[in-house]
């Protein structure tokens, strides 16, 4: 705000000093007459000065919502004429020239008056509502980014219950069958639950973080699948440091697990792969199984909707999601920018 008012005056002292610099230059006092020229000048700068912030002052309170072109061409016109009449006023009581014999000579005077102030009314205007402008478009931009935040922080709450779920689900059986594996997939489970809450506080993890979730997710799952669970990384080794939206890879493990895996007698594999391209990241997660776009329960469509809607509030257009059969296999792509 401070450095707006001081480019402000800066303005006005420019574009005054100017127009009374310019009228000095028509003033018919003599140059040896120096008080004279002197308070002539300082007149039109104290006049300019004075009309200028009323103006402004004026056009506080009023919203360029409100504002109609033709009250935007009227305004400044209004403006011109009125500091175009009190310069009139300074040439002949101060400038020397004494008062006209014809209105016709009145008028000329005054018109050249308010020519010369026109383009400055007109600037100030344009300069005025294009701040404005700029600080409703800021406003609305923050509001916006604190929408989305809000959004992002709800998915991801909506996702941690959803994963716990999918990783309780994975101990059930063991409690039963398998009373040691239980327990140590339940020390497993605090890890894997320490690890997915610390990236769900964060806007962006790094791929080694997502990475090294995933390890600890499969190696739970693991523990209840036996041979049934085979999975490769196939990773890409610059890529570790590159910052992608946190459990984005889990999701689509999780969906490859439950949907795929779990669903097959004799288990299958699931191929985990990272590569960039031109500054895009793409995680695939490869499993054995078919892909039903329809799940038989609302609950199977959590994790995939909830990465949709997540990339679109953090990516927009630039990051992409899809998921294919293919052979056999089920293929789901993530791709962002980084």
């Amino acid at each position: 705000m401070l450095k707006k008012n001081i480019l402000f005056w800066l303005a006005q002292l420019c574009c005054w000093t100017l127009i009374a610099y310019t009228a000095l230059s028509y003033c018919p006092l003599h140059e040896n007459d120096v008080t004279g020229r002197l308070i002539f000048f300082l007149s039109y700068l104290f006049v300019g000065f004075l009309v200028g912030y009323i103006y402004s002052y004026i056009l506080e309170d009023i919203k360029p919502d409100d504002f109609k072109t033709v009250q935007f061409l009227i305004y400044p016109l209004l403006g011109s004429c009125s500091i175009g009449l009190m310069f009139t006023g300074i040439d002949y009581f101060l400038g020397g020239i004494g008062f006209p014999e014809t209105l016709f000579n009145i008028l000329s005077l005054y018109i050249q008056n308010v020519w010369l102030v026109v383009p400055c009314f007109f600037f100030y205007h344009l300069y005025h509502f294009s701040i404005i402008y700029q600080d409703k478009q800021q406003q609305t931009l923050k509001a916006e980014n604190l929408l989305q935040i809000s959004e992002l922080e709800n998915l991801k709450k909506q996702l941690n219950p959803h994963f716990l779920f999918n990783a309780l689900n994975s101990i059930k059986a063991l409690t039963i069958s398998d009373g040691k594996l239980a327990r140590e997939s339940i020390i497993q489970l605090s890890d894997l639950l320490r690890l997915s809450l610390n990236l769900g506080e964060q806007q962006r993890a790094t791929l080694r973080e997502e990475i090294r979730l995933a390890q600890n997710y499969l190696s739970l799952e693991k523990l209840r699948f036996d041979h049934r669970l085979n999975y490769t990384f196939n990773i890409q080794k610059d890529l570790e440091n590159v910052l992608i939206m946190p459990m984005s890879l889990n999701t689509l493990l999780e969906n490859a697990v439950k949907h795929g895996i779990g669903q097959l007698k004799s288990g299958g594999e699931i191929i985990i792969s990272a590569h960039a391209e031109k500054n895009i990241i793409s995680l695939s997660v490869e499993n054995s199984g078919t892909y039903d776009p329809k799940p038989k329960s609302d609950e199977g469509g959590i994790g995939l909707d909830n990465l949709q809607k997540r990339l679109e509030l953090q990516y927009g257009d630039r990051a992409s999601f899809f998921i294919t059969n293919e052979n056999k296999k089920v293929i789901a792509v993530v791709k962002m920018p980084y």
